[in-house]
């Protein structure tokens, strides 16, 4: 089975060569991501302390770090996705940031683009081409907002667990409210566990990255929940998916742009088009990838404004607007 890319899930990745470190650095033939395949190499004795330290904690918690589940009196009656049982996240350890990542108030101190950075012309040109926009399309799409209404309701704590496998599974695949790319290594994942186990496992990502414990911060949530396989992370549940729910559960905050980074068009490419301002690249930055996805939205949103009904009438406009002529 061909590897797949871990940005746009793709099976086209290619060998580059051999990093100094002896990882095979691979490139998606697909959406030109590159990367360096395999964990960093570490010393025996750091195994050796990171075994016996996940050994400690488990035999003081008393609990599985895994998705066991754990009883939970309905409160609410069933929405239109949800069934008559269901099953909570479960219990897990503590989760801590990845090491040597500064802490989220510093590394957000020094992303620093702003409205400020955009050019008076800029800002007079980008107005014109809003109210031609807004002439052709005045409002959003009715469907999304009511798709958006009735899965806001399903993730809420006391509803995530009696929402039924198939309407997560369809959440999963569907294209309403922006589309989460190629789900092929999700749906392999999902067979592979079957119905109830998935469903379980999908909750579990849900519940981590709507309702985690902070600390760790909710972008740092995120890039553990988009680099690890291991729960409450999911195979195939990446960056598209998870920013997606994000843009269900709090639709006031985040733009349905799902990625950060993709020569199709993500918050990065679109910051550059249509505001020009030049975003760091995930390969040169010190910041993680929950982070520059979590600021970046938050730059773009504070950019746009209130000059649209909501942030999906706002992201068709950038959609819309960032290959025109007057902007190139």
């Amino acid at each position: 089975m061909a590897l797949a890319c871990p940005t746009c899930e793709e099976s086209a990745a290619e060998y580059l060569g051999m990093a100094d470190d002896g990882r095979n650095m691979m490139r998606c033939t697909a959406c030109g991501h590159e990367w360096v395949l395999g964990a960093k190499p570490v010393s025996p004795r750091a195994i050796s302390q990171t075994t016996r330290s996940r050994s400690t904690t488990t035999s003081k918690s008393g609990t599985r770090s895994t998705r066991t589940p754990a009883s939970r009196a309905p409160t609410r009656s069933s929405t239109s996705v949800t069934g008559s049982a269901g099953r909570t996240a479960g219990t897990r350890g503590p989760v801590r940031p990845a090491r040597g990542t500064e802490d989220v108030e510093t590394a957000r101190r020094r992303f620093t683009a702003t409205a400020h950075d955009v050019p008076p012309e800029r800002w007079r040109v980008i107005e014109g081409l809003r109210r031609e926009f807004l002439a052709d399309f005045p409002h959003p799409d009715e469907e999304a907002g009511r798709y958006r209404d009735v899965y806001r309701q399903a993730f809420e704590a006391d509803a995530l667990p009696y929402t039924t496998p198939m309407a997560l599974k369809d959440f999963a695949n569907s294209k309403v409210v922006a589309r989460p790319g190629n789900m092929s290594r999700f749906n392999d994942e999902w067979r592979a566990l079957g119905n109830v186990a998935a469903a379980e496992a999908f909750r579990g990502v849900i519940d981590h990255l709507l309702r985690g414990e902070d600390p760790p911060a909710p972008e740092d949530r995120l890039t553990e929940l988009i680099t690890s396989d291991a729960p409450p992370a999911m195979p195939g549940f990446r960056e598209a998916m998870l920013t997606r729910v994000l843009c269900i559960a709090e639709p006031e905050r985040f733009l349905p742009i799902l990625i950060y980074t993709s020569p199709a068009g993500g918050k990065r490419e679109i910051a550059r088009q249509v505001f020009g301002i030049e975003l760091p690249a995930p390969e040169t930055s010190s910041q993680t990838i929950g982070r520059l996805a979590y600021w970046s939205n938050d730059l773009l949103v504070g950019l746009i404004g209130d000059r649209f009904v909501d942030l999906d009438h706002a992201r068709q406009f950038l959609w819309w607007v960032k290959d025109h002529p007057d902007l190139t």
